[in-house]
């Protein structure tokens, strides 16, 4: 009999451990797609550009409900990390899928009205994008401390995948006759089914559920000096890729690139942007986060100066977007895994969206000034 309790207990332990294994590892791969559906606000210059031919808006309107995404996104995130030590995490998700279907639809049945699709993309579909990112950086990482940056640079990419596979999928609705509202209620109801499905399968970690820890305090972090230099790090090297992304393609006409190599540098900066956030978080892990932003700010830096000290050529236009991208794509990354590393695992959700506040401002600013 004791033989067999021994035994018993044996394969009781191999199959917790196994069913450890899958939930981190689902984990990863649903917060990765979450962020794929959620990175669909970044082909907003698609939109855009229907509703200012089919509906009459002008530029700084259609600017503006972008503009409203980006500066709540991050204030959500706040607003969750509060929230965290008193919530299972995977209801963040659901709350994130609910709020960009009803965002998607007030849009879709605004019959072009601005302040419809402003409340439902800018306001709803913001919110929505706080409580999925929130949730899709932190609480794979929870599951991986030893691999912070590989963890956090595969939720960034998907977020930064997000953008290609909207761009390409609003095309092939567009060219089959459907107007960019059926696009919004089409990409609304599929991709905010999708992120209720996956939220299912966003588990947290038994330490997360069980241990009773003090959250760090807001008034304690903010005055500290790595948290302004994170803050501080994240500004700069988001608002100096954000200056040049919307005048990439009016740079290189200057210099008379090719219209195929126009388009096909902003899709090289793209795919460099997704390669960026994947390499500099695994490089972060081995080399440390301070010299990876070290290195991923010089790639920016250089490409950017490069873009105005030297005459262009086809190659050297479309190898100054891929080092560009890539450069850029390590702020989504770097400084999410040095808050970690800083300040635990544990607070990430509470510090971070406080960091990424630094973001919002350059998300708001760089596209303006590099309109100036």
């Amino acid at each position: 009999m004791l033989n067999l309790s021994k035994q018993f207990n044996i394969v009781h332990l191999v199959i917790i451990k196994r069913k450890m294994y899958m939930k981190k590892y689902l984990t990863v791969i649903a917060s990765f797609v979450i962020m794929l559906c959620l990175g669909s606000v970044y082909a907003w210059s698609i939109i855009a550009s229907e509703l200012i031919e089919n509906y009459g808006f002008s530029a700084s309107q259609s600017q503006l409900i972008f503009g409203a995404l980006i500066a709540i996104f991050p204030v959500t995130m706040i607003f969750v990390g509060q929230l965290s030590s008193r919530v299972k995490h995977m209801y963040f998700g659901y709350i994130s899928g609910v709020l960009f279907l009803c965002g998607y639809l007030l849009a879709s049945f605004s019959q072009g009205n601005f302040t419809k699709i402003f409340m439902g993309i800018g306001i709803l579909a913001g919110m929505a994008t706080g409580f999925g990112y929130w949730v899709s950086l932190t609480v794979p990482v929870q599951w991986f401390p030893e691999r912070k940056g590989l963890i956090t640079g595969i939720a960034a990419a998907g977020f930064g995948l997000g953008s290609v596979f909207m761009s390409e999928l609003s095309k092939i609705i567009l060219e089959n006759g459907y107007n960019v509202l059926q696009l919004l209620k089409i990409i609304g109801i599929f991709y905010g089914l999708l992120i209720l499905i996956l939220s299912n399968f966003i588990f947290q970690t038994q330490q997360v559920q069980t241990v009773s820890t003090e959250p760090v305090k807001t008034s304690q972090f903010i005055r500290t000096s790595i948290f302004r230099k994170l803050f501080l790090g994240i500004f700069l090297g988001t608002f100096a890729g954000l200056l040049i992304i919307g005048s990439l393609r009016i740079i290189g006409g200057q210099y008379n690139i090719t219209t195929n190599n126009l388009v096909l540098g902003v899709a090289m900066f793209s795919v460099a942007n997704f390669l960026g956030r994947l390499v500099w978080g695994f490089l972060s892990d081995y080399i440390g986060a301070s010299i990876s932003v070290f290195l991923a700010l010089l790639f920016q830096s250089v490409s950017i100066i490069s873009l105005n000290i030297f005459e262009l050529s086809d190659v050297s236009y479309l190898v100054i977007s891929f080092l560009m991208g890539f450069g850029f794509g390590g702020n989504f990354v770097l400084f999410a895994k040095e808050t970690a590393q800083v300040f635990g695992t544990k607070n990430l959700g509470i510090v971070y969206p406080y960091v990424f506040i630094g973001y919002a401002i350059a998300g708001i600013a760089g596209p303006f000034s590099g309109g100036l």
